[in-house]
């Protein structure tokens, strides 16, 4: 399997470090404007598979990209001083269309995988400009916020985040939202639990613990200045997910032309991801809270998408 990653800022080169240590892929291709900071870390990565398993790690142009199986994008432009965040998704949205449509050049055939934010937007970015099929573009979504939840209400319970199943859906950002109602805990939902169990809670607990989940990485943020780990071990469970064909449900950023009444956007919501790529998106029964969020997440995407819709409508 080669996979390519467009952009090796301190997310791609994690990406690509995480995918060495997977030993997943037979063929690993760095591409950035900076070129040398892309030699360096395809060497210092190639030299690391004596610890993996045999494989090729190179750094190029995006003709180095031809015949991937998947293309990770993380490349991103940084925000000018004064400049406001609809200019800086305006920037990000064209150097997506740009690196999109000439990487579907290279790779007709290929699975898109977005990482860099606003995800959303720029996942339908990408699918605009590349041409290719909805179910092989789509985004990392709130596949890490997921993962977060999961982590504070086992950290909390006292149990291993394998034994707890919760949904975070919507936007991968301020308007993102905890799907309470399908939550469980060791099989029982979580609502459940919490009137079985021991530790007394109280009963704002369940809000503290989204707060958390959605402040996470602007408290990352702030302590080191960016949010990496996490995201690559993120993306490397997607992508084993496709390559191993397990057919996982993930909350990814997946395409929907009508999902409880919006449509023609990405956004995060559980899929069955395998070897094609999205191969369907679940409808879940939300409770009449959830669903207003939820559509209320959507539109906060949809705005961002017609605001640029003039890059390819001309």
């Amino acid at each position: 399997m080669k996979v390519s990653i467009i952009g090796t800022g301190r997310v791609g080169s994690n990406v690509a470090f995480a995918l060495v240590l997977k030993g997943l892929v037979s063929e690993i291709v760095l591409v950035d404007k900076d070129i040398k900071r892309a030699e360096g870390d395809a060497l210092d990565l190639l030299h690391s598979t004596a610890f993996s398993r045999r494989m090729s790690v190179e750094a190029g142009s995006m003709e180095k990209t031809r015949d991937s199986d998947v293309v990770i994008f993380t490349a991103g432009v940084a925000q000018r001083p004064g400049e406001t965040r609809l200019q800086l998704l305006e920037r990000n949205a064209r150097l997506t269309w740009d690196l999109a449509s000439e990487t579907a050049r290279y790779s007709p055939n290929a699975i898109f995988l977005m990482v860099t934010n606003p995800v959303d937007v720029l996942s339908y970015v990408a699918w605009k400009a590349s041409g290719l099929p909805e179910k092989r573009v789509f985004g990392s979504g709130t596949v890490l916020d997921t993962a977060r939840l999961r982590t504070l209400i086992a950290q909390h319970c006292g149990v291993s985040p394998k034994s707890v199943h919760a949904y975070v859906i919507g936007e991968h950002g301020d308007s993102e939202l905890a799907v309470w109602s399908k939550a469980i805990v060791g099989g029982l939902p979580i609502k459940e639990m919490c009137q079985v169990c021991k530790l007394g809670c109280g009963s704002t607990v369940m809000e503290e613990l989204f707060e958390k989940t959605r402040n996470a990485a602007y408290e990352i943020i702030e302590r080191k200045g960016a949010t990496h780990y996490a995201i690559a071990a993120a993306v490397t469970d997607i992508l084993e997910s496709i390559f191993k064909d397990e057919k996982r449900v993930l909350t990814v950023s997946t395409y929907v032309s009508d999902y409880l009444g919006v449509g023609d956007l990405h956004i995060g919501l559980p899929a069955v991801v395998g070897s094609s790529g999205i191969e369907r998106v679940l409808e879940l029964d939300l409770d009449e809270k959830e669903r207003d969020l939820f559509i209320k997440s959507a539109h906060v995407i949809k705005d961002a998408i017609v605001s640029i819709e003039h890059l390819w409508e001309k």
